[in-house]
């Protein structure tokens, strides 16, 4: 498997962010997110590609919307290891969104994540995923 070491995280305290939905109706999100404790990494051969998640990186796994946490629980294990890339790329801006994008989606197949949930998660990070990128080449 092309993961490179275990994944070890520990839950960060819970935050409180005041948000505005469609800035005008002001609400407060729980962010609720973990610290990789240990170096962790994936390699990526179709795209010759070595990402390594550095100790003290922060995640919260997959960015699902709680309404549909009883489908696709957002730190499910077997799209767990490929959230956490994910996260570190978008948060990072090592990459392109596309490629970024394409490097969670080999990770989920790497994982054996099931067909659908492995189409239905790269497709919302696709669509959705637009706001969350840090990077500078964000396409």
């Amino acid at each position: 498997m092309p993961f490179i070491g275990e994944l070890i995280t520990k839950p960060l305290p819970l935050r409180v962010e005041k948000r505005k939905l469609f800035n005008i109706i002001p609400y407060k999100k729980k962010i609720i997110e973990w610290e990789v404790y240990e170096d962790f990494g994936y390699r990526d051969d179709e795209l010759d590609i070595t990402i390594i998640v550095p100790k003290g990186s922060t995640t919260d796994f997959a960015s699902i919307p709680r309404v549909f946490w009883s489908i696709l629980p957002p730190w499910y294990p077997t799209y767990g290891e490929p959230a956490v890339i994910h996260d570190y790329l978008y948060r990072n801006g090592l990459y392109n969104r596309r490629i970024a994008d394409l490097i969670f989606l080999h990770a989920m197949r790497e994982s054996n994540v099931v067909l659908w949930k492995q189409v239905t998660m790269f497709q919302a990070v696709r669509w959705f995923g637009k706001s969350a990128y840090q990077g500078v080449f964000n396409d």
